[in-house]
């Protein structure tokens, strides 16, 4: 009876030692665990094909160069980029001139000679305040081209007229002499410009700049007179009345000064402050291989732009010197990978 009880007990203790994992639930043979092994493969392979056929159809991977390492940027990211950058330059421009003269002198004649006059336009200041709407950014052909919309928004302007009129003959007896000065003032008008230009692209290992190339741009600011600035010149004219007043409005004082104002000042945009951007792209020259830092050889290759991406295309090597990275001891070797794209 103990012989007996001390069997059952060692039974028990025997089958308490059984790993847990070593039982099979499920009942399954080797072979058909051999099949449902097969069968996965046989569906990562499909599924890996419709990878690869997805990855070629791809519109960012078209014009990626062919070099061992390619790293691209979204276009999307880029633009924004520019957009911000290009629009805060101009809408921090005010366009500035002083001191500009415009004269007209002449005489008046009626069958005999009734004067002469000297008109003196003196444009104290002009200021012109730029303002841009959004440009527009397109990508491709190995390029980026920039549209920006560029208006004057506002301005001032102050302005003396100096009228000088020298009664001669009749016109001298009847007339006289008559020197005015009148201070004027006023806006500026508002008027669009579309300026244009492109992006040039260069690349070191580690950024891309974007150099701005815009060609000359003229603003043409042309001063809006107030009304109250109208009558003040209109006032020149009333100095004088009947004969007098006829020799001098044969001048046409008010002709002269709107023909001025019309035909407006030129001012240069100032264009080449366009500083160059950087695009956040570029390669590391180390990396970290089991904690300890190991130097990178890279050398640049093209640049590539399309519609949706921006490539950098590089060949790394190992530095000269550089330690290479010893395998783990309990790393099995295997075939080396092939180079492939960085995205």
């Amino acid at each position: 009876m103990r012989a007996r009880v001390v069997a059952v007990l060692a039974l028990a203790a025997g089958s308490a030692l059984v790993p847990w994992g070593c039982r099979r639930d499920d009942k399954k043979t080797p072979e058909e665990v051999t099949k449902e092994i097969e069968a996965l493969e046989r569906e990562r392979d499909l599924l890996r094909a419709k990878v690869d056929e997805m990855l070629v159809k791809d519109p960012r991977i078209a014009g990626m160069p062919t070099s061992a390492l390619r790293v691209g940027i979204p276009t999307t990211l880029t633009r924004e980029l520019i957009e911000k950058t290009a629009a805060g330059f101009v809408d921090q421009v005010e366009l500035r001139l002083t001191n500009i003269h415009a004269t007209k002198k002449g005489t008046v004649r009626k069958v005999v000679r009734l004067g002469a006059y000297d008109l003196d336009v003196l444009l104290e200041e002009i200021k012109g305040r730029l303002k841009t709407e959004k440009p527009k950014v397109n990508f491709g052909g190995n390029k980026i081209s920039v549209a920006l919309p560029v208006k004057v928004a506002s301005g001032e302007a102050r302005a003396t007229i100096h009228f000088k009129w020298e009664g001669q003959g009749m016109g001298g007896a009847v007339c006289g002499d008559l020197d005015v000065t009148r201070q004027v003032s006023g806006g500026v008008k508002p008027d669009d410009y579309p300026v244009a230009g492109t992006l040039i692209l260069s690349a070191t290992a580690q950024e891309i700049l974007a150099s701005p190339r815009f060609p000359k741009i003229r603003i043409n600011l042309k001063a809006d007179p107030t009304p109250e600035s109208w009558a003040t010149a209109q006032a020149i004219l009333d100095e004088k009345t009947g004969v007098c007043g006829f020799a001098v409005d044969k001048v046409d004082v008010m002709g002269i000064v709107r023909r001025i104002v019309e035909k407006g000042f030129n001012v240069t945009l100032p264009t080449e402050k366009l500083k160059a951007m950087a695009v956040p792209l570029g390669i590391a020259p180390t990396m970290t291989v089991r904690g300890k830092p190991i130097a990178l050889g890279i050398k640049v290759g093209h640049l590539a732009i399309t519609e949706d991406m921006i490539w950098l295309g590089a060949d790394v090597t190992l530095s000269p010197g550089a330690p290479e990275p010893s395998p783990s001891p309990s790393a099995s070797p295997g075939p080396a990978a092939a180079p492939g794209p960085a995205r």
